[in-house]
């Protein structure tokens, strides 16, 4: 999976902004999710002599100080909104570490990032890090697990670290804008690209790594079920072509026009400079994927009915 990233570097120290595939290292970066006993509590800051009490009847000990306590028992206050909820049990760990998963648009958006007359607001998606042994690493590298992602290795992480898709969870925009001084790396655009395919593997079984999987099936229908002859494979590929270039012209192209856009938009760039060379990029792939997609069309043509 990793193959084509090369030596690197893969990493680089975080910028101003707070962009896709951010990595964070906090004390609070848990990974929430809630089950059928979720509910709202309430509660609050309980006298700090009651602390060694509270501790008796919980069967610990507990020095004089403050405490909190919630409870369904108490009625919920819409401003704290406190509930239960789970998460991954590991209590020897201080700080957590996750990597940012919502696209930059979105985070740009939520973070207020070069978004003028808007504030702070909503929520954005984190997948936690785990370390796994090293065998399981590349194992995870050499079969492509949609659910998890290994990342390469980085003084700035603990070795074989891997972001779990599965078990991914939402940050309040305002404590992500509070910590970002807290991002431990950036990842260059070669990794933040295979992050990109892999997630949207996981999340939609959509993208190079889904369809990859899904034209060498394909080639397999088209050998009757058996094992792909050279035919069937080169049909597959064919398929694959056409598929990688409409990606290109979806993710890179039209990315460009948004951002030209937002340039003309938000900053008064120049649309009549910024359009005609994306315009001819467009025309140019939109062309090649024709003939891409005829070549795959006639290479498949050969196992229709008859």
């Amino acid at each position: 999976m990793l193959e084509e990233l090369g030596e690197g570097p893969h990493y680089a120290d975080p910028q101003a902004d707070v962009v896709f595939g951010d990595i964070f290292e906090t004390g609070f970066l848990r990974d929430i999710f809630v089950r059928e006993d979720g509910v709202l509590m309430g509660g609050g800051p309980l006298p700090p002599t009651l602390a060694p009490k509270v501790g008796a009847w919980m069967s610990t000990k507990l020095e004089q100080g403050p405490i909190d306590l919630y409870s369904p028992a108490f009625p919920p206050k819409p401003e704290t909104r406190y509930a239960l909820a789970h998460a991954s049990f590991r209590p020897d760990e201080d700080t957590y570490r996750a990597i940012l998963i919502s696209d930059s648009c979105l985070t740009a958006t939520a973070l207020a990032q070069g978004r003028h007359k808007r504030s702070v607001g909503g929520r954005l998606l984190f997948a936690p890090l785990t370390v796994v042994e090293e065998g399981k690493w590349h194992e995870l590298v050499a079969t492509e697990d949609f659910e998890r992602f290994p990342l390469p290795a980085d003084n700035r992480l603990p070795a074989f670290s891997v972001a779990e898709f599965a078990n991914c969870f939402m940050v309040d925009a305002r404590d992500v804008k509070k910590y970002a001084a807290s991002r431990v790396a950036s990842l260059t655009e070669p990794l933040v690209e295979e992050l990109e395919v892999h997630w949207n593997a996981y999340a939609t079984r959509r993208g190079p790594r889904a369809y990859g999987r899904n034209t060498l099936k394909l080639a397999s229908l088209l050998s009757g079920g058996g094992q792909p002859g050279e035919n069937q494979e080169r049909a597959a590929d064919a398929v694959a072509a056409a598929l990688d270039l409409a990606l290109l012209l979806e993710g890179s192209d039209l990315e460009d026009v948004s951002d030209a856009e937002e340039a003309v938009r938000l900053v008064g760039g120049d649309a009549a400079a910024l359009t005609p060379p994306l315009v001819d990029r467009i025309i140019d792939h939109l062309r090649e994927l024709a003939e891409l997609a005829s070549e795959a069309a006639e290479e498949i043509a050969a196992y229709r009915r008859t």
